[in-house]
């Protein structure tokens, strides 16, 4: 059933890498992901980079979408983000939607 809730925690600094495999053909130009603090927000703080590949498909897949932000461009906190598939300018379907809150890090800040 669409979309899939995905949340997670992150440490400030750490690259997300999302794996979502696609039971459709579909090409990086009709996706788009984005993080925004609140859902209203009509303005997105972090925008992930979108790839689609054709290598590593299981089951049913036909295309494999491969999400990565960095969350250094985010302050500390809780936003939400969402992946939709577009068709030209207008929206056409919420694929995945979820929470994401960036934690500080303990020993990250040296030794």
């Amino acid at each position: 059933m669409l979309p899939v809730q995905h949340n997670f925690n992150v440490i400030k600094g750490e690259a997300i890498t999302l794996n979502v495999g696609y039971t459709n053909a579909v090409d990086s130009e009709s996706l788009f992901a984005c993080v925004r603090k609140y859902p209203t927000d009509e303005e997105y703080k972090a925008k992930f980079d979108v790839a689609v590949s054709q290598e590593g498909l299981e089951g049913d897949e036909l295309s494999k979408i491969i999400l990565t932000l960095d969350t250094n461009t985010l302050d500390y906190g809780k936003y939400y983000w969402d992946l939709f598939l577009w068709s030209g300018e207008k929206p056409i379907k919420c694929l995945i939607k979820g929470e994401i809150t960036i934690v500080e890090g303990i020993s990250n800040r040296g030794k």
